[in-house]
This record gives C-alpha cells, structure tokens and sequence, in this order.
C-alpha cells in the first residue's frame, strides 16, 4: 500500500508487517532498563495521531526493534530516539539522519515527518537490529520523540 508522509513515499505490505509484529517480543523482554520499561507504558498515553501512523503501518509500538533516552527535557519529558521495521520499500525520500564527519551524525527533526509537535519519524532502506521474521525489502522508520515518565517511580534520568 502506498502512503505518503510529506517527503517520503512508502510502498508498505501492512498485512505483512502486522503478522511479523503479532510474533515479536515486547521492548522489556529484550531490555529491562527503566528508559524501556517507560517507553513501553508510556505507548498507552500517547496521542492518537502517534498512534493511528503506526497502527496503519502494522507496527506494534510496544514491540520496536530499539529506543534510547538521549536526555531529561526542561518540562519533565524525556527525548526520546529509536527505530522499528517494515516491510516494503522508500519510494521517495531520504533519512533524517545527517552525517557530519566519519564518526558523528545527527537527526535533522527539521526534515523528519511531524506527527506532532513532539513526535516525528523518518524512513531509511539501511536497516540496523533487524529481527530475524524480517525479509527484504524492508525499511527502518526512525523516530524522536519528547515522551512523558509513568512510571511509578523517580526518574532516574
């Protein structure tokens, strides 16, 4: 199915995609950091629109590929980046990332696709930790995201 999210062009088999992610582990099976374990309750309260883009992609934001906290934000949140995969191919459009030197790169948030004001995503063909139910043609959609601490704990970051 094709999409379109500003400058990218996606051909994604959802189906497909779907049925790779009803077999795949939850984040805190592979990972039982506090950053983790808030990503994935965390995925309960984000807003719709984060919500209905994945869901119309057939993934499982509680079962992605990796996610990292960068740092605490000013108002509480915490910046978030990561990546899961697809199935299908980058019709048109080009990664966020941007290489700066050999050894050092950065997420342009400014040519990232919005969701909202706290949540944009990118997509790649160059694919890194992809799970063993992926087959090519595949594409890794990066994200950055400010999400809210629920745990029901201190923030440790």
């Amino acid at each position: 199915m094709i999409f379109t999210f500003g400058s990218y062009t996606v051909d994604i088999d959802v189906e497909k995609t779907k049925r790779i992610y009803n077999e795949l582990p939850l984040i805190t099976q592979g990972c039982n950091c506090d950053g983790c374990k808030n990503f994935e309750k965390a995925t309960d309260v984000l807003p719709e629109a984060i919500h209905a883009f994945f869901d119309n992609l057939g993934v499982d934001l509680k079962k992605i590929a990796d996610c990292n906290v960068y740092c605490k934000n000013e108002d509480g949140t915490l910046l978030y980046g990561g990546f899961c995969h697809v199935c299908g191919t980058l019709v048109h459009g080009k990664s966020a990332w941007v290489n700066i030197s050999e050894t050092h790169s950065y997420y342009n948030s400014d040519t990232a696709y919005r969701l909202n004001d706290n949540f944009c995503v990118s997509f790649q063909e160059e694919c890194l930790m992809v799970e063993e139910q992926f087959e090519a043609p595949m594409l890794q959609i990066e994200f950055e995201a400010s999400i809210p601490w629920v745990l029901d704990k201190e923030n440790t970051y």
